[in-house]
């Protein structure tokens, strides 16, 4: 009887260590799949002590920056609407009075919004470019539930495009990535023939990136039990595998000029990452900059503003001299 008593009590520690490795995963792969949502009240909502002051209706902190306007940007929202229920909600930041000026186009990293973009807006309308602002599907503003990276949202941000040609102002756009969305970016640029220059700062190549990181974050001990069961969650809750969302794929069939840009923050994995992109990459126009890297750099006052240069130095180089004007009406973004 004692033996059975054992296996019994086995059986039931063995089975609850199943349960929460399974529910663990599902833990792993929430924040991929949902997001949270980033907006201005979110961040005024958060409890502390320091001393706020009113934007835009809202009490923030004093020193965070929520809106353009802190900045001295005059914007407008540009709000694309996909369907009824369905809106991709973004900012627009025109230069005065200047239809030669390029546009730049500007996607955040998953888990944030497009108020973490605005450092980067207000140094590349200063250095002359026209620049909007989203918010992806399941962020900030924007209409969804879900973040997925797929065709549907290929096609959201080909309505954005088709909404930037319809200002008189745009004659190109390119785009700029940050993170996770580069895979984003780099299958919309693949296949708009619209999109003139890419931009990926800090590139994630790959989804199993991303669970990889957030299994070994929560559950350093029990990663290599867990990541199987992240992979299958993330299949289940998207219908896609975690394998098959990546930029490799598009890359092969990629021939647009393309800078990948290091940040300070970067880790050696990275470093790796931007390699990896740099050499699947088919196009003969690339680069890799980090701050080590002289080429475009102007002055070495603010490192920051430096990367930020960078981006616009390749940008301007990689525009074709007379760009015929692309105007698409599809849909119109909401001034």
């Amino acid at each position: 009887m004692k033996w059975k008593r054992i296996a019994a009590l086995c059986l039931v520690v063995s089975g609850g260590i199943l349960v929460l490795i399974y529910f663990t995963s599902l833990f792993s792969i929430s924040e991929l799949v949902y997001p949270k949502r980033i907006t201005a009240q979110s961040l005024a909502d958060e409890e502390d002590e320091a001393p706020k002051i009113l934007r835009k209706n809202i009490l923030v902190k004093k020193d965070q920056v929520v809106i353009p306007s802190q900045l001295n940007l005059a914007y407008r929202n540009f709000n694309v609407e996909v369907n009824r229920s369905f809106q991709i909600s973004g900012w627009y930041i025109q230069q005065p009075d200047d239809y030669k000026a390029g546009t730049v186009l500007l996607l955040h990293n998953w888990n944030k919004s497009k108020i973490s973009m605005l450092s980067m807006a207000e140094s590349l309308y200063q250095l002359g470019f026209h620049v909007c602002l989203i918010d992806l599907p399941a962020h900030g503003e924007s209409s969804g539930d879900k973040f997925l990276i797929n065709s549907a949202l290929t096609e959201n941000l080909k309505l954005v495009l088709d909404s930037l040609y319809c200002l008189y102002e745009t004659n190109t756009v390119s785009i700029i990535c940050s993170g996770l969305s580069s895979i984003e970016g780099v299958n919309l640029a693949a296949n708009d023939p619209r999109v003139n220059v890419l931009i990926l700062q800090n590139p994630v190549p790959s989804v199993t990136e991303i669970i990889d990181q957030q299994v070994t974050e929560k559950w350093n001990g029990l990663k290599f039990f867990i990541k199987p069961l992240a992979y299958l969650r993330y299949e289940q809750t998207t219908g896609m595998s975690a394998d098959s969302v990546n930029l490799y794929m598009s890359l092969k069939n990629f021939y647009k000029p393309m800078l990948i840009a290091l940040t300070d923050s970067a880790t050696d994995r990275d470093v790796l990452n931007a390699i990896a992109v740099y050499d699947s990459s088919a196009t003969s126009v690339k680069k890799i900059w980090t701050k080590n890297a002289r080429s475009f750099i102007r002055s070495d006052e603010d490192a920051e503003k430096n990367i930020y240069r960078a981006m616009a130095a390749f940008i301007n180089s990689n525009l074709p001299a007379e760009t015929p004007v692309i105007k698409s009406r599809k849909r119109i973004a909401e001034r």
